[in-house]
Order: structure tokens, then sequence, then C-alpha cells
């Protein structure tokens, strides 16, 4: 367990959802907290009794979806200003950079929904989002399908790892595939409501 996951255990046991609200929205937004290490904590704790997965789930989702909306309007309004005050001007400005953006831009849905799962490139994503200026219906359709599929993910990890302590170990395949195949339905559905919407 690392250092910041270890640290920010007790906050959740004595501040419970406002806690998993602002480590979601901190890790969405600017800081890279390992917030799916919590989620898998709290869910924990949550099949014990000590808190209800449910407003787990939700309050977990909103503190994400606010905080990569954030993120990507004050990239988008001052993301190349910013950049190019603190020596980026040279990058930004590059025939690499522009390739980057256009090919971002071709088909930003599947990265945006790849990039909920990981700190540093959710950060990195809603950034270059925001500075080349994606669509923001597309950004926040694919943004939300994705935290939504991540915070469970995370969570239902967390909640059968607790419930099946004793026989985890001869489970834990079956449980992470039958995870796994949810996550992809949820994505598939998902991407196929969003195409339905921007068509």
């Amino acid at each position: 367990m690392d250092f910041v996951t270890q640290n920010l255990i007790p906050y959740i046991l004595l501040y419970k959802y406002i806690t998993l609200f602002v480590v979601a929205f901190l890790a969405a937004f600017i800081v890279p907290i390992p917030s799916g290490n919590l989620l898998m904590i709290a869910s924990g704790f949550a099949s014990v009794g000590y808190l209800n997965i449910f407003w787990i789930i939700i309050i977990s989702v909103i503190g994400n979806i606010l905080g990569d909306n954030l993120s990507y309007f004050i990239a988008r309004r001052y993301g190349i200003k910013v950049l190019n005050k603190i020596g980026f001007r040279r990058i930004l400005n590059s025939k690499t950079f522009k390739k980057l953006e256009d090919k971002f831009n071709e088909h930003p849905g599947s990265i945006i929904l790849a990039s909920r799962f990981e700190v540093l490139s959710t950060l990195s994503i809603n950034l270059l989002s925001g500075i080349s200026k994606t669509n923001y219906k597309k950004f926040l359709i694919h943004e939300v399908v994705g935290s939504i599929a991540q915070v469970t993910f995370y969570s239902v990890i967390g909640y059968l790892f607790v419930t099946s302590i004793n026989s985890f170990g001869s489970k834990l395949s079956g449980i992470i595939f039958v995870v796994f195949i949810v996550m992809i339905l949820i994505v598939f559905l998902g991407k196929k409501y969003i195409n339905r919407i921007l068509n």
C-alpha cells in the first residue's frame, strides 16, 4: 500500500463520503492521488456495513465528473497561455504536437474512455482535450461513461475482495473475469448510446 493511500484511510474512516468526494475531485482535477486504491478500500468498508456502496459510487462519480470538467475548462481557457509562459511554446507550436492534436481529435472518445482508469492519463487527456478544444459534448459524454465504468470497476473489486476474503485466492481469476466483462459491456453499450446521441 502506498504512502498517500495509507495516510488517507483515517480520513475515510472519520469523514466518510466527504473524503471520497474530495479525493475523486482532486484526482480528476489536478492532483495524482491513487483514487482507485481508496475506492477499493472504501468499498471494503462498505462490505462490512461501515459505508454504503451505492453512495460510494454516486459520490465518487460526481467528484470525478466535476474535477474532469473543471480541468477541461481551465485547460481550454488558460492552458495554452500558461504552457507558453512556463517554456512549452516550442513544443506547442511544433509539427509533432499539431499531429498529436489532429490524431486525438479524430477519435477522442475511445482515448477519453480508456484514460479514466489511470490517474496520470486522466489528467493528461483532460489537459489535451481542453488545449485542443475537443468538442465539449463529446468530451462530456465519454468522460461520464468512463467515470461510471472506472468507479464501478474499483468499487466492485473492493467490495468482493473483503466479502470473500477467506476464499479470495481461489476465486480471484473468476471475479476479475466477471468484473472485466461487466466493464466491457458498460463501455460497449455506452459507446453505442454515445454514437446515437452524436449522430
